[in-house]
């Protein structure tokens, strides 16, 4: 099971001191440590004597741009989810530590597409989703620092040039899987504002649309989508925010079918709206969880999705 599907289950059960995390000396030391050893932290998070939760959870960290997969996703996300989001084990200044650390990761090599530096940016979203949901919680970020890293994930969603999924050799990639993940939990925070919420559909329209983007295929739609559901989902969210949005699924597919035979590239695009549409729309219509306000707005949202399904399908 890759951290891409992991992610979803432990954090949907709830609702390095260095200057750069990267795979180097820490991850050396740690696969000396061997995988029995990371397996069970990951598992319980139970500290050894002479050792410090920060500590191993920084050095789990380090393997987050692993070319292993097991030392990504069982170890680098995997640790971190037990020792800071299940057992809470990181005192406020360490979370801000690596929540720091972290969004740096995003912009190393942004723009390269195909090599194995989206290893570390990928893997590294994914883990400030853990972050992210706990802030939700218990908040140690202050206005400023919240602030950025809204703007880091809004920012690595749309520079993100590689766009994998799963792949053979390496593993889940899926940097747009694990952002949506990082923005999902970022917009239940109630400091997330009206601007906010609209920046983030715009976001996720753009990740889907953009001309060149290929069709989508491992659930990218149903991630963005749960996190556009997390805007739906607050208290002040009003339906009315979803009408320009919504307004452009349908100009797009007008657009596509203009010309006959339509443009490849617009095909794809408006094939990837549709799809995030959909799975927005099955989101919509599901029980929601606790937490998730699911009155007059949600209904009146589900129908305004509709509406625009009926539209736009072909």
């Amino acid at each position: 099971m890759g951290a891409s599907i992991s992610a979803a289950v432990v954090l949907a059960a709830v609702p390095i001191l260095s200057t750069a995390v990267s795979v180097g000396a820490p991850a050396a030391i740690g696969e000396r440590r061997g995988k029995p050893f990371w397996v069970a932290l990951a598992a319980e998070c139970s500290v050894p004597a002479g050792e410090t939760a920060f500590g191993l959870v920084s050095e789990a960290v380090s393997f987050l741009g692993h070319a292993d997969s097991f030392w990504r996703d069982e170890v680098g996300y995997g640790v971190v989810a037990s020792c800071v989001y299940q057992k809470r084990l990181l005192k406020p200044d360490e979370r801000r530590t690596l929540v720091r650390q972290l969004s740096e990761n995003l912009r190393r090599g942004i723009g390269e597409s195909g090599t194995e530096s989206v290893l570390l940016r990928t893997f590294s979203a994914l883990d400030l989703s853990i972050f992210a949901a706990l802030e939700d919680a218990d908040p140690v970020l202050d206005a400023a620092g919240y602030r950025r890293l809204v703007d880091d994930a809004l920012a690595y969603l749309r520079d993100e040039r590689d766009l994998r999924g799963l792949e053979p050799r390496l593993g889940w990639i899926h940097a747009t899987a694990h952002t949506a993940d990082l923005l999902k939990f970022l917009a239940r925070d109630t400091r997330f504002t009206p601007d906010d919420q609209r920046r983030l559909q715009d976001a996720a329209w753009t990740k889907m649309t953009a001309l060149g983007t290929p069709v989508f295929t491992h659930a990218e739609d149903e991630r963005l989508a749960a996190a556009v559901l997390s805007v739906v989902g607050r208290s002040d969210f009003d339906p009315a925010l979803l009408d320009p949005w919504l307004a452009r699924f349908v100009d797009l597919e007008k657009q596509v079918w203009s010309k006959a035979p339509p443009d490849g590239s617009a095909l794809d695009a408006s094939q990837n709206a549709r799809n995030l549409l959909r799975s927005l729309y099955v989101l919509l219509s599901l029980p929601g969880p606790p937490g998730r306000a699911t009155g007059g707005a949600e209904a009146m949202a589900r129908e305004k999705v509709l509406a625009t399904l009926g539209e736009t399908g072909r």
